[in-house]
This record gives C-alpha cells, structure tokens and sequence, in this order.
C-alpha cells in the first residue's frame, strides 16, 4: 500500500493543467495550490448573469456506481450564496460535510446553513431555513429548506455533518463510514465537501466506489479508482493515512459481511497497519 501510494504522488492526469477557471477566481479559491479541473467543473447558471457561473466543485461519475458526486470544497464566506445556487441547481437533496467549520484554531469551513431548527439566513439572493436539526453520535443532521429569491419552488435537503474526522487524518473506526454510506441515497446527485473538497472527500468517494463494484463482483484496483477520480477532480485522496484507510474500511465491510470467515484475516491486516505506522 505504501508503494502503492508512492507511485501515485507522482501520477497527473492529462488534464490537470486546464484550470482556466479556477485561475480567474481565486478570490474564491479557498487553497490557491488546489486547482479545479475545467472539464468536469460544475458550472452554475441561476441567476447568470449578473453573478458568475464558477464555483469550486466537479462532478464525478464512477464507473460502476449507481450515484453521482459533486466533489467541492468547504465554502467560504464569500462563496456560500455559490454553493446554495449549486445546490438548488441541481436538485441536491443530501450534502454529506466531512469537516468542521474549525480544526485546530483554523477556519476549514464557512457556517454556511442556520445552525438552530427554526433559524433562517439570507446569503446573497439564497434564503436558507433550519426545518429540523437532530444529534447523533458522530453526526449532527439538518433538513435545509433552500429557496432562490423570486422563485416559489423550494429545495429540501439533508446536510450530514461527520464530526469526527480529522484534516489529513483518519476516523478511529471504518465502521462510521460504513454508516454514512448507508444514509446517501441513489439516483440523484450528493455533494460531499471537506474543507479544500479532495482528501477526505476523496477517500470517502473511494471506498463508496469499490462497495458498488464489490456487490457487482467487478475488478478493483485502488490506485485505478484515485486516478480515475483525479481525472475529475484534481489531487483526490492527499494522504497515505487516507489511502491506507480505504482498504482498511473496505475490510471492515467484508468482515461485516461474513465475519466466520474474514474476522482473522481482517484483525492481522489492521495490527500490521498499526505495527507500521501507517494510520
């Protein structure tokens, strides 16, 4: 695994250099150092003109995965009417946020929703009201009600807020993964953003991608599926924690599966990548 990830550290996709976009907005670029593809960027269209059609966010399609993404990063202040035009756009029902809005004395994330069931903000020309909010171990969850100015039809979506995963880190378990997999519904798109929208966001992605070819008994190969996301969105998957964690995750879930036959082969690989020092 290690070597695995050694080789992709130094893998550019053919298009990683066509950021036009990105390039002529970095006011609205949280990291000037993570680019955002042209070719599979979302491009925004209410309201345009007189606001602008660039956010950072691309789509994803998997091959084998009965669900798209929309990969994006934590909204900034600046950007927050941005990412409610996106998801009004395009009819998001389940944002899944990998991050909090603060990680070690350091903003990672716009508050860009009401946080109190009952509250509502305004941000830019997107009126946004908490309908319900619920604590749950490792989650907080909202329903949003998203509603564009001068238009009568609403959007409600879920946000799914994971709480307990750390920058460039690892959850102490796979299993709460496994849990926030089975929240995301198929058929209509997800957008799942960290705070920078590709370490976190891409392992997630990931280990959603090889579950959906496991249950169609296809081939997988890992570092396949990271380059097949960083065609889409740039630098998907950042740490060797991350890419360690999503075989290990996946494990957990064949485990699960059939724990007689799997339960002494899963514990050896996780003591050895404890014994490592990979996680």
């Amino acid at each position: 695994m290690r070597k695995e990830f050694e080789e992709l550290r130094s893998y550019v996709a053919p298009n990683a250099n066509q950021i036009t976009a990105f390039k002529a907005n970095p006011t609205k670029n949280r990291y000037q150092d993570v680019p955002c593809i042209d070719e599979t960027r979302l491009v925004l269209t209410l309201n345009v003109p007189p606001e602008t059609d660039y956010i950072h966010a691309n789509t994803i399609k998997m091959d084998g995965v009965d669900k798209q993404y929309i990969a994006a990063q934590g909204p900034l202040e600046e950007t927050i009417s941005d990412f409610w035009r996106m998801i009004h756009q395009e009819s998001i029902n389940t944002i899944i946020m990998l991050c909090k809005t603060c990680e070690d004395s350091k903003q990672k994330c716009a508050q860009y929703w009401p946080e109190v069931g009952g509250e509502n903000k305004t941000y830019g020309s997107m009126f946004v009201m908490n309908k319900k909010t619920e604590h749950e171990d490792r989650f907080e969850t909202y329903v949003l009600e998203v509603l564009p100015e001068g238009c009568s039809n609403s959007t409600l979506v879920k946000l799914i807020q994971m709480t307990d995963w750390p920058s460039r880190g690892v959850p102490q378990s796979g299993f709460t993964v496994l849990r926030l997999l089975r929240m995301i519904p198929l058929g209509a798109a997800t957008v799942v953003h960290c705070s920078a929208g590709v370490g976190r966001t891409g392992t997630i992605i990931a280990i959603d991608t090889i579950l959906a070819r496991l249950w169609k008994s296809q081939r997988i190969k890992v570092p396949e599926i990271v380059k097949e996301m960083r065609k889409q969105r740039a630098m998907m998957v950042q740490s060797e924690a991350q890419y360690v964690f999503i075989y290990c995750t996946v494990l957990d879930y064949i485990q699960a599966k059939q724990p007689n036959k799997y339960r002494e082969y899963v514990h050896t690989f996780h003591e050895e990548v404890r014994n490592a020092e990979m996680i």
